[in-house]
């Protein structure tokens, strides 16, 4: 079957209503442009600053507010009817995506504003930006099929989420060898690792390690996401 622009932008537009009408989800995406707000009033660097909230925007928007999203969907049972409507998966996943992923762009971008942080290599920050989006909304769909009610989404969510968004913060602290190990595979490390020499203007070469090892996890994601949703449209 081929892909449907007419279906595409049906379910995209149907997700534009739904955000409008969800203040929670609203909240969540405003926090992470309140933060930049408050400490964009305080002194001394800002690029370490940048670095937390774009995790921080990354987690709460591109991966907690999809998740809602799609389990507020099941709970009406309207995601299963589009499902077994004519509508292919990748219409599905891309209409229910498209909108979280340019409002997590954006905050991401006005994050930089904000705190007077753009500068350096922006075609690669952009990058970066782009690659992690797709791969925490991937997580973020995964966790909102996974749940079963709205509410349930915090009890799946939110241990896997506040990993991925403290572990770098945090890392520095842990005396564990292992633990340390592990960190040092997760994609937030590496967007961590790779966005202050981004910052400073550094060039692919200091940072291709980084990015293979996101789009590994975005493949991984992938996986995960096409499993999870053919699993959900056989139940």
């Amino acid at each position: 079957m081929t892909f449907s622009m007419r279906r595409f932008s049906a379910i995209f537009r149907k997700e534009i209503k739904d955000i409008k009408a969800n203040a929670s989800v609203l909240v969540m995406a405003a926090m992470p442009l309140i933060f930049s707000f408050v400490y964009q009033q305080m002194d001394g660097p800002k690029e370490q600053i940048a670095n937390m909230l774009t995790l921080m925007a990354l987690t709460m928007v591109g991966s907690f507010v999809q998740a809602a999203l799609i389990a507020e969907e099941k709970e009406k049972h309207t995601l299963r009817v589009m499902m077994l409507s004519p509508a292919t998966s990748l219409e599905v996943l891309l209409g229910k995506s498209t909108l979280t992923a340019l409002i997590t762009f954006v905050i991401c971008i006005s994050n930089f504003a904000i705190l007077g942080v753009i500068k350096g290599n922006m075609v690669l920050i952009v990058l970066f930006l782009l690659v992690s989006i797709f791969f925490f909304l991937m997580l973020g769909t995964a966790i909102g099929l996974i749940a079963k009610t709205t509410a349930s989404t915090s009890v799946v969510g939110m241990p896997i989420l506040f990993v991925f968004l403290l572990a770098p913060m945090l890392g520095g602290f842990i005396k564990s060898e292992f633990v340390k190990k592990a960190i040092d595979f997760l994609p937030t490390k590496h967007l961590a690792d790779a966005m202050p020499k981004l910052l400073a203007g550094k060039g692919f070469s200091t940072v291709s390690g980084d990015l293979i090892n996101i789009i590994i996890w975005c493949v991984l994601s992938i996986i995960l996401c096409i499993v999870v949703y053919k699993k959900k449209q056989m139940d």
